[in-house]
């Protein structure tokens, strides 16, 4: 593992730069309609960029046994289509009136419109998939987006504090999470012509990082916003999602400590959060959760070691670093 880490995503992903540039591209043709309200509304979340996490996995796992394919960056901007789809549809559930430092379609447009956009970005996304007759990128795809829809139920199921345990969470961050990022990291593979052996060790790996991903993105969330972060934290804990941090906290409290929680996990308010937040960082469940997400992540990498070294390994594994030790 290379010694030193790069502290920002653009600096990681800089050997291939031109191939997110063209990502871009790639997705602002897909989504032309010549409908007024479907291209303002599908287009509103790209507007501000992203992290582009999940279009980086597919073009360097495409790359780990020579030179990146001309036209990954068509299954690449998919992937990105269906990710922003989740996010649409996320914050119509979540009420979110924000998202990347914007109104979310949702509160833009409304619900209405969110959802038939939604549904719009996910189809559109599958088509892509399938438009060069690589049938066999189409399932991977379909799998991994059955699965999130699956975990956004199972979260509704399962998101009360008297419901809810550690076995529900990493069930949905399984579900919502980990599963699309291993889908990316394995239609890379697959988009190369890798054996099935290792398409099956790039999934692996993007489970794993998924898993460490998404404990790290909740335990930001609770993490001083002075200290780490920088921006407003608690989100989660006003939105009624329970997430690790919080569920160590509640396995290592008692007593009138213990009851003062559930009763603001049941009725959530900002007014709460100062006191909720001061309890979950006393407990340890930030230092609990960043170990739990580097053995995932020591575990995905160890995934990697049956391909050869090269610049695109290295990028991978400084963006799994940086997703570990990021501060946003």
């Amino acid at each position: 593992m290379q010694e030193k880490l790069k502290t920002d995503l653009a600096d990681v992903l800089k050997p291939i730069e031109e191939f997110l540039r063209r990502v871009d591209v790639e997705i602002e043709e897909k989504m032309k309609t010549g409908v007024p309200i479907i291209d303002n509304s599908g287009g509103h979340l790209f507007k501000r960029g992203g992290k582009k996490i999940r279009a980086s996995l597919i073009i360097l796992c495409s790359g780990l046994k020579g030179e990146l394919p001309e036209d990954v960056v068509e299954i690449a901007a998919a992937a990105e289509i269906i990710h922003a789809a989740t996010l649409i549809h996320d914050d119509i559930i979540d009420n979110s009136e924000f998202r990347r430092g914007d109104v979310t379609v949702s509160n833009k447009w409304g619900s209405k419109v969110a959802v038939l956009v939604g549904d719009y970005l996910y189809t559109r996304a599958l088509e892509v998939a399938v438009s060069n007759n690589r049938l066999d990128l189409f399932p991977i795809m379909v799998e991994a987006t059955k699965n999130m829809v699956k975990g956004e139920l199972y979260q509704i199921e399962y998101s009360k504090v008297d419901v809810v345990n550690k076995e529900h969470y990493f069930t949905i961050i399984e579900l919502k999470t980990a599963r699309f990022l291993a889908a990316c990291a394995k239609l890379g593979g697959v988009k190369s012509g890798y054996s099935v052996e290792e398409a099956e060790a790039l999934f692996n790996f993007g489970m794993n990082l998924g898993y460490a991903f998404q404990i790290i993105d909740d335990t930001l969330d609770v993490m001083d916003n002075g200290q780490i972060t920088g921006k407003d934290t608690g989100n989660d804990f006003i939105n009624g999602k329970i997430t690790l941090p919080l569920l160590h906290l509640l396995e290592n409290t008692e007593g009138e400590r213990k009851m003062f929680l559930i009763e603001s996990l049941r009725e959530p308010d900002e007014g709460k959060w100062q006191e909720v937040q001061e309890m979950v960082i006393a407990s340890g469940a930030v230092e609990y959760c960043i170990d739990i997400s580097r053995r995932y992540l020591r575990d995905g990498l160890g995934y990697l070691s049956i391909f050869p070294e090269s610049i695109y390994k290295n990028v991978i594994i400084d963006l799994s670093r940086f997703l570990l030790e990021r501060k946003y």
